[in-house]
C-alpha cells in the first residue's frame, strides 16, 4: 500500500506532505493482542514489525537477543588465539580509529582487558600527520616493545601492506571492523568483519563497536569455558561496557535496528544508572540533567569525544573514556569541551564557505563537491553533512594541499558511498580510500577531482528515484492537538530508542490555531498552539529564525494552520511538559 498524499494542500514551505500507509487489521490484531492504543498500533504495522516480535520488541533481552558470536567468520579463532596469548603472558597492542566508534571500541577493549588484569599498549593515528588506518610506523614502535599481538579496531580492513608488514615481523593481526571489504582480504590471522563476503551472519549493519562487543562476549565465554575465572579473578560484567558500545552505535549512524536497538537500548540504561567516570564527567560538561536520550549521545557527547582527533588531540577520547580518576576525567571533559567550542568556530567558517562556492551546476549533480585550499581536515566530515542535510544528496568535501586532496563524504538511504569509494579505488581514480554506506574517507590528486565525480555521477545514473530533490515530509498519522500529552509520548517511546532506519514517528496536526510567539535562544521559535478547546501545547522550533520556516510561522499568527513535527517532552524541576516540535507548517487540512 503507497504512502497517502494530502489532496488539496499547501506547504508554505513548499513540501510535499504524505502520510505513511499501514495495514488496518494488522494494526488492529496488534492493539487488541498487546493492549495497546490503536495509534501505536499503527506504528509498528508502519515499521513492518511482525506481531509475533512486538512482545521481544517491547522488552528485549540481551541474553534471548544476542547472537551467537562465533557465527562470526574468524571469532572463536582470534578468541582462541586470545586465550593462548593469555596463558602465555604474551603482550598485546591496540590500533584504534580516532572517531567516536574507533574510539569507543578501543575503550571497550582496553577496559575489558583491564577487568582480567591486563595491562594492553594503543595506538591512536593523528588525523593530520598519520591519516585514516593503520600504518607501519607505528606497526614498528609495537615490533619494538615486543608486541605479539596487534588488535585493529574500526579499521584494518584494506590494510594489506600494513598487515603483512606485521605478519612479516612475525606478529599476529586481529581486524575488528565493518567497512566494506574488497574481495581479497588481506594476511591477517583472523579478520572478524560481518561486512566480508562469506559472512553469513547479517550482522554488516553493527558499528564497529558493536562487532567489538561481539568479540568481548565471544572472548568472554572462551575464558569461562576454560575456568579462567575463580575466587581470585571475578568473571567481567561485559555489560558495564553497554555505555560506550551505545554511544559508538548512535555516532556512527549505522542502521538503529536488530541488535544495534537492543544494544543501545541497554546502553542508555547503563548510563542512566551508573556510566564511566569518563562518560560521566561529560555528562557533566555538556549540561544534560535530565534522562540520557540518543540525540545526548549523537549531538552533544559525541562531537565532544570527536573534537579531540578532529584537533589533533586524538587520544583525547580514549583517555577520558578509560579513566579511574575523577579530577583527571573532569580536566579531560573541559579539555574536550574546549575543544569542540574551537571546532565548531572553524567549522561555520568552512561551512559557509563551501555553501558559496557551490554554483547551481554543482548542486543539481547527483553527488556534490566542495572543495578548498587547506580547509580544516579534521571537520570536513562534519561539512559534509551539513551540506548532504541542505541538498538532500550526497556530499564529499575536499581539503586540498599541494596537489593532494583528502575527502570526507557522507551519504543518503540508497547510495552506499564505501562500495562506490572502493570502485573508484580499485579503476585508479582515488589512491587510497573506504568506509560504509553512509560515510566514506578518502585520498586522491587534486586534478582527478573532477574524474571521481564523473565516475560516481555514471555509478548513479539509474539511481533517480533515490536521489529525488522532491521534499517530502512522511507523517506516521495525522491527530488532534488535543492528542499532544506526556502520556502518547511515552507510549510512542515504546518504539524507541530511535535513529538511523528506525526513525522518530513524525505527525501531522491537521487544524490549530497559533495564539503566541517569542524568539528565544540562537535563532529559535517559542508559540503556543491552541484547539478549539481552548488547550494549549507549546510549540518549538530550532534554528528556523529568518528560514522560510520560521518567517511562515510569523506570518500566520492567530490564523488556523497545519503543523508537521515531533512529540516531545520538556523535563525541568520534576515537571513533564507535552511539546511539539514543529519541522514544517502548511494550510489547515479539514
Amino acid at each position: 500500500m503507497p504512502a497517502r498524499s494530502i489532496p488539496d494542500f499547501n506547504s508554505y514551505t513548499n513540501n510535499k506532505w504524505q502520510v505513511k500507509a499501514f495495514d488496518e487489521r494488522q494494526a488492529e490484531l496488534i492493539s487488541q493482542k498487546f493492549e495497546i492504543s490503536n495509534l501505536i498500533a499503527k506504528l509498528f504495522s508502519i515499521r513492518n514489525i511482525a506481531i509475533d516480535d512486538i512482545a521481544s520488541y517491547l522488552n528485549p533481552t540481551l541474553k534471548d537477543n544476542i547472537p551467537d558470536p562465533n557465527l562470526l567468520m574468524d571469532m572463536d579463532k582470534a578468541c582462541e588465539r586470545i586465550l593462548v596469548a593469555l596463558k602465555g603472558n604474551e603482550k598485546i597492542a591496540i590500533f584504534g580509529d580516532y572517531d567516536v566508534d574507533g574510539s569507543t571500541s578501543t575503550s571497550c577493549l582496553i577496559r575489558y582487558f583491564k577487568l582480567l588484569g591486563i595491562e594492553v599498549i594503543y595506538h591512536i593515528p593523528d588525523r593530520f600527520t598519520e591519516g585514516y588506518g593503520p600504518n607501519k610506523e607505528a606497526f614498528q614502535k609495537f615490533i619494538d616493545q615486543n608486541v605479539n599481538i596487534i588488535f585493529t579496531l574500526d579499521c584494518g580492513t584494506l590494510a594489506y601492506k600494513e598487515i603483512k608488514f606485521a605478519k612479516d615481523n612475525l606478529i599476529d593481526v586481529i581486524v575488528i571492523d565493518h567497512h566494506q571489504p574488497e574481495i581479497n582480504l588481506p594476511e591477517a590471522y583472523a579478520m572478524i568483519n560481518p561486512n566480508r563476503l562469506d559472512d553469513t551472519t547479517k550482522l554488516g549493519y553493527l558499528a564497529a563497536v558493536g562487532v567489538t562487543f561481539m568479540f568481548i562476549i565471544g572472548l568472554n565465554r572462551k575464558l569461562r569455558e576454560n575456568k579462567w575465572f575463580d575466587d581470585k579473578l571475578n568473571e567481567p560484567n561485559v555489560i558495564s561496557l553497554l555505555d560506550m558500545v551505545s554511544l559508538g552505535t548512535i555516532c556512527d549512524v549505522v542502521p538503529l535496528v536488530g541488535v544495534n536497538r537492543l544494544l543501545v537500548q541497554k546502553g542508555l540504561e547503563v548510563l542512566s544508572k551508573k556510566p564511566n567516570i569518563g562518560l560521566a564527567a561529560l555528562i557533566e560538561k555538556a549540561n544534560i540533567s535530565n534522562k540520557i536520550s540518543t540525540y545526548d549521545l549523537g549531538f552533544k557527547l559525541g562531537p565532544r569525544i570527536n573534537a579531540g582527533g578532529r584537533l589533533g588531540k586524538s587520544k583525547h577520547g580514549i583517555e577520558l573514556l578509560t579513566c579511574e580518576d575523577e579530577t583527571r576525567a573532569a580536566d579531560i571533559a573541559t579539555e574536550l569541551d574546549n575543544f569542540n567550542k574551537e571546532r565548531q568556530t572553524i567549522e561555520a567558517h568552512i561551512l559557509k564557505t563551501a555553501i558559496e562556492s557551490l554554483t547551481p551546476e554543482q548542486t543539481n549533480k547527483k553527488i556534490i563537491f566542495a572543495y578548498g585550499q587547506d580547509w580544516h581536515e579534521g571537520v570536513i566530515g562534519i561539512i559534509a553533512s551539513r551540506i548532504k542535510q541542505k541538498f538532500k544528496k550526497p556530499c564529499i568535501v575536499f581539503s586540498i594541499k599541494n596537489g593532494v586532496a583528502k575527502g570526507s563524504g557522507r551519504s543518503i538511504k540508497g547510495v552506499d558511498l564505501g562500495n562506490l569509494i572502493i570502485a573508484a579505488t580499485q579503476k585508479n581514480i582515488v589512491i587510497q580510500g573506504g568506509g560504509h554506506a553512509m560515510a566514506a574517507g578518502l585520498t586522491l590528486d587534486e586534478d582527478k577531482i573532477p574524474l571521481l565525480q564523473n565516475f560516481i555521477e555514471d555509478r548513479l545514473s539509474n539511481n533517480n528515484d533515490i536521489l529525488s530533490t522532491d521534499d517530502i515530509n512522511f507523517a506516521d498519522s495525522i491527530i488532534n492537538i488535543t492528542a499532544v500529552n506526556s502520556e502518547l509520548y511515552d507510549e510512542i517511546n515504546q518504539l524507541g530508542p530511535f535513529g538511523s532506519n528506525n526513525e522518530e514517528p513524525n505527525f501531522i496536526i491537521k487544524s490549530t490555531k497559533i495564539t503566541f510567539i517569542k524568539e528565544f535562544g540562537d535563532n529559535h521559535i517559542r508559540c503556543s498552539l491552541s484547539s478549539d478547546i481552548n488547550k494549549n501545547v507549546e510549540g518549538i522550533t530550532f534554528r528556523s529564525k529568518n528560514t522560510p520556516l520560521g518567517d511562515a510561522i510569523m506570518n500566520n499568527k492567530g490564523k488556523l494552520v497545519s503543523i508537521y513535527g515531533k512529540i516531545k517532552v520538556n523535563e525541568w524541576g520534576g515537571r513533564r511538559t507535552p511539546q511539539f516540535h514543529i519541522e514544517d507548517i502548511g494550510e489547515e487540512i479539514k
